[in-house]
């Protein structure tokens, strides 16, 4: 499918489509108003680790979004649950509130440095990384926890530009105590749009996901084998899709996710 016309639910990635930093970019609220409009259904699923899905509302809300919890998919919450889907009590992170609250919430107990085991060791951005943390984590590994990597983004879009991205903290694990990790649960792999999906009356031909990101987002949904669209607001500049490796192409190219909801729209109307 490469027309917008057949979609159903949208599954809008966060920073660089919808917001930068704590700053919701200009038209995304309105755009998103317009998608519901028509009957689809919009979902928000992001690599970002830092917010809750909790605070994730609420910086939503604020900037005039609507966005109910059960429709955040965050890597924070589905790095809680596959801990307790593997039956695990203790965990150790590297990440910020967001993972915390995310792990506390699912009944995890996280760990200190001074804790000498854990079941899993949780890697996501961490803007207060030391080595005092990645010494604890190796610690961890040696004793038998599993590696995982909420996600590998190599930087995060800001309102002042981008900064490095979790790839940092995990590479950092990976060249110290030799192991990849076990699983990486954010894009481009598919568990956050699978998630969405089970949470969604609709079938993958009438999913579309939009993002900034070819190598993530992109590579999610054509790994998914759904609609792709790749917006120009973030970390993309690329207008032509041929810019792009064939892993990594997106279906469609729009400036903004304003422009997407005004096409999408007007298709509907047809």
């Amino acid at each position: 499918m490469t027309s917008l016309r057949g979609v159903k639910l949208f599954l809008l990635d966060l920073d660089g489509v919808v917001i930068e930093g704590s700053t919701p970019i200009k038209g995304a609220a309105e755009a998103i108003e317009l998608i519901r409009s028509t009957g689809a259904s919009v979902m928000f699923p992001t690599n970002n680790t830092t917010r809750s899905r909790v605070e994730l509302a609420g910086l939503l809300k604020n900037a005039g979004i609507d966005a109910p919890i059960e429709d955040l998919i965050t890597t924070a919450y589905c790095a809680a649950q596959y801990a307790v889907s593997k039956g695990w009590k203790r965990v150790y992170l590297i990440g910020e509130r967001g993972l915390h609250e995310e792990c506390v919430a699912a009944g995890l107990n996280v760990v200190d440095e001074d804790d000498e085991a854990c079941d899993g060791v949780m890697v996501g951005l961490d803007r207060a990384f030391t080595y005092k943390k990645l010494a604890a984590a190796l610690k961890f590994l040696q004793h038998g926890a599993t590696f995982v990597a909420t996600n590998t983004d190599s930087t995060l879009p800001t309102e002042t530009g981008e900064i490095p991205g979790a790839a940092a903290m995990v590479a950092g694990l990976e060249a110290c105590s030799k192991e990849k990790p076990t699983i990486v649960l954010g894009k481009p792999n598919t568990h956050l749009l699978e998630l969405a999906m089970e949470r969604s009356d609709q079938p993958l031909n009438a999913c579309c996901v939009v993002g900034d990101r070819p190598e993530t987002d992109i590579a999610m949904a054509r790994n998914a084998g759904c609609l792709s669209i790749l917006v120009l607001t973030g970390v993309a500049t690329q207008e032509s899709r041929e810019a792009y490796p064939p892993q990594h192409r997106p279906d469609l190219i729009f400036p903004t996710l304003n422009e997407v909801a005004r096409q999408y729209a007007c298709l509907r109307k047809k």
